[in-house]
């Protein structure tokens, strides 16, 4: 007679407790691949939202490639391109392209030409725009040396100054971030009373300063000008609407005064071709800038980097 197996209560429940491992261990995998899941469909959203953010910054690059676009017209432009494709892609877009931005290049000093000059003229010019600055003459003289240094091909010191040449790249700038690289920025930066150095400085262009774009602290520190002698010239370059690139806009270097020849040789005499555009496109809580060195005629694109973070 065939006798059924005991099943004994501590092998019940072991299995019992087997059984109730698995299930746990199933519940485990299945939350797991699903936050991997959803890990993954935040990603792929996050990464669509990165590139329309680029897009819509790119965007605002290829608008102002156009010649009909004036500076005056493109914050009117990027407000509505910014709605049309908000009300496409049904999430919030926003999309700046700054008329102020759009300044002619030469309208900044070129560190690299001046640095690579004429020296005696260069520190007269970085005394002046630095003093405008409030930041204290000895300060302004040890970073123009470490500047020297820092661009000229040679590995001697300027001045009386050792560390000029300590990690100095004895070759033209390539960004201007390299700026802070260069000893004595940082204190120059401490001292200064002015927030938008970027707008004053650059390392493109010919080496000659454009009076239509440049700022009126810009021009006095490049003519030798006494503070505020390029004020009335700055004030009238707008014209009667008050927004620079647009028709009405005047020119009338006589406001500042007689010229040497001298002078005269380190301007530009007429509109540079060579603009800045920043264009920041921010889509969702993903934000990029976009920045370019275009010429309008013919048009294109000379240099472009992304500033991830900017502000637009």
């Amino acid at each position: 007679m065939n006798r059924l197996p005991v099943v004994h209560g501590s092998s019940r429940g072991v299995a019992l407790i087997v059984v109730l491992w698995a299930v746990a261990l199933v519940s485990a995998a299945m939350m797991g691949l699903a936050a991997i899941l959803q890990r993954q469909l935040g990603q792929e959203v996050a990464s669509l939202q990165n590139s329309r953010a680029v897009l819509v910054a790119e965007s605002g690059i290829q608008m102002c490639l156009n010649p009909q676009i004036q500076p005056g017209m493109v914050e009117e432009a990027s407000r509505v391109l910014g709605a049309r494709l908000q009300e496409g892609w049904q999430v919030p877009v926003q999309f700046s392209v700054r008329a102020r931005d759009l300044k002619g290049e030469e309208g900044r000093i070129n560190l690299n030409a001046l640095a690579m000059g004429n020296r005696e003229l260069a520190r007269r010019i970085l005394t002046n725009l630095f003093g405008g600055w409030n930041v204290s003459p000895t300060t302004s003289s040890a970073f123009i040396d470490a500047l020297f240094d820092y661009v000229d091909a040679d590995s001697l010191t300027t001045g009386n100054n050792d560390v000029t040449e300590e990690g100095a790249k004895n070759a033209p700038m390539e960004t201007l971030e390299e700026i802070q690289k260069i000893p004595g920025w940082d204190q120059v930066l401490r001292e200064s009373t002015q927030p938008g150095w970027k707008d004053k400085l650059t390392i493109f262009g010919s080496g000659k300063l454009s009076l239509k774009s440049a700022d009126q602290d810009v021009i006095e520190a490049w003519l030798g000008l006494n503070p505020g002698a390029a004020a009335n010239f700055v004030q009238s370059r707008p014209g009667a609407d008050g927004v620079e690139g647009t028709p009405d806009d005047q020119f009338n270097p006589g406001l500042l005064g007689s010229l040497s020849e001298e002078s005269q040789a380190r301007i530009l005499p007429a509109d540079s071709d060579l603009w800045r555009v920043t264009s920041t496109g921010q889509v969702g809580e993903v934000k990029r800038t976009v920045v370019a060195l275009i010429s309008r005629n013919p048009p294109q694109i000379k240099a472009r980097w992304v500033e991830d973070g900017a502000e637009p």
